[in-house]
């Protein structure tokens, strides 16, 4: 997959610091994430009757396997930083990757719970299931939860990834 050649080709650069790899890698990560996000949630005219009868709607199906991808690969990152966190050469790089660790759970379960409203959505276009606004309204309250969790991981990782580069410039 993409993200799989992107994470190996990044972590073969081995002139590049352990700290900047992990960073590229999440940057590649989170662009899926929120591709997906925007698909979903994103207002386009399009989405409007009557326009939606004559261009095709999000692929439910695809968003799923996507996130499900995003997933696994936040998880192979996490065991590339585990494998590698002794060459950090200092504790503002250790504090890095630590915060990064958190950041792909969070990444993880933010995935899990998109690609939950993405299956309801499926289903009710399939008509497995009837339209149920509170058992949606429970889904999206959960996306919601795992969203602020992100990001409130996410900044610690950009705490920590200044911290590096003040570091970095001062010396």
């Amino acid at each position: 997959s993409f993200f799989s050649f992107t994470i190996l080709l990044l972590m073969e650069q081995s002139e590049n610091k352990l700290t900047s790899v992990v960073f590229e890698n999440l940057k590649e990560l989170i662009k899926g994430k929120n591709a997906a996000h925007e698909s979903m949630f994103k207002f386009h005219w399009k989405k409007l009757w009557p326009f939606n009868l004559i261009w095709p709607q999000v692929d439910y199906l695809r968003i799923q396997r996507f996130m499900e991808n995003i997933g696994e690969e936040s998880q192979k990152q996490k065991e590339f930083i585990k494998q590698n966190k002794s060459k950090a050469t200092n504790e503002t790089e250790t504090n890095f990757l630590k915060a990064t660790l958190s950041y792909l759970d969070a990444l993880k379960n933010s995935c899990e719970k998109l690609s939950a409203v993405a299956d309801f959505k499926q289903k009710l276009l399939e008509k497995k299931i009837k339209r149920d606004v509170f058992a949606f309204n429970k889904i999206l309250k959960e996306y919601e939860q795992a969203q602020t969790d992100l990001v409130r991981a996410g900044a610690f990782v950009r705490i920590h990834w200044g911290e590096l580069k003040m570091q970095e410039s001062n010396g």
